[in-house]
């Protein structure tokens, strides 16, 4: 078996989830009884056998709850530097990932399926998507291959009827340090996905679709979710 880590991005403040994070952080956030946290190392597939940790608002809260091993996996953390966006956040993990290493990437705000994660490592480099209706995302187009070929504004059609979003869940490998990343139009944040995607000549990028991801990003995020898993689970424990 692959030994490999993945990488949490857990460092946000949740603020569309206010009050609700005012005194606590996303991660412990419960759907349907179970916290985020709990709900993303059950969707880790086997092969990942270390996890790290990018953590800032509320971290004590974190490492209080989980400690240095979380459902069998040894759990490291490390501060966001001040670098920020996605690959600000990826970069703080820099220091615990070795040249030429592959990892799993995952938002520690979004509940994910196992198998679709595990279908994630099948290739060197993999890019999570959904059909979904989120107007304020960028489409992602594939080529004839089903590599991603780039981020488009969503025609009319696509926000009536959903298009490929990303789902923050992606495969990579050490040599996305070695570009100085991609600023956002913000100004103030660097993207993971974007720059991905500047080096997809080098490093093809597999779109893998998913769909059971479910992102939290505000209120109606958990309500949708919380009804949606509770379905899964009285099917599953009849």
């Amino acid at each position: 078996m692959h030994v490999m880590k993945v990488v949490i991005l857990a460092a946000g403040e949740g603020t569309r989830l206010r009050p609700l994070t005012n005194h606590l952080p996303k991660p412990l956030i419960k759907i349907s009884g179970v916290s985020i946290i709990d709900r993303i190392f059950q969707s880790l597939p086997d092969e990942i056998t270390e996890v790290i940790l990018v953590v800032e608002y509320l971290k004590g809260k974190i490492i209080s709850q989980m400690g240095n091993s979380f459902q069998g996996r040894p759990v490291h953390y490390i501060d966001q530097v001040e670098m920020r966006g996605t690959l600000g956040a990826l970069f703080s993990a820099k220091p615990l990932l070795d040249a030429g290493e592959r990892f799993l990437v995952v938002s520690g705000d979004d509940v994910h399926d196992k198998a679709e994660l595990q279908d994630c490592l099948s290739y060197d480099r993999s890019f999570g998507l959904q059909l979904t209706k989120m107007p304020g995302y960028h489409s992602i187009h594939l080529d004839s291959n089903g590599y991603v070929e780039g981020f488009y504004p969503q025609t009319e059609s696509e926000k009536a009827h959903g298009a490929l979003t990303a789902t923050g869940a992606y495969v990579l490998d050490s040599d996305i340090f070695d570009h100085p990343g991609v600023v956002l139009r913000s100004g103030k944040e660097f993207g993971l996905p974007q720059t991905m995607l500047a080096q997809k000549n080098i490093h093809p990028m597999k779109g893998v679709i998913t769909t059971k991801w479910l992102p939290i990003n505000t209120p109606d995020d958990i309500e949708r979710a919380q009804t949606i898993l509770q379905k899964v689970e009285r099917k599953s424990h009849p």
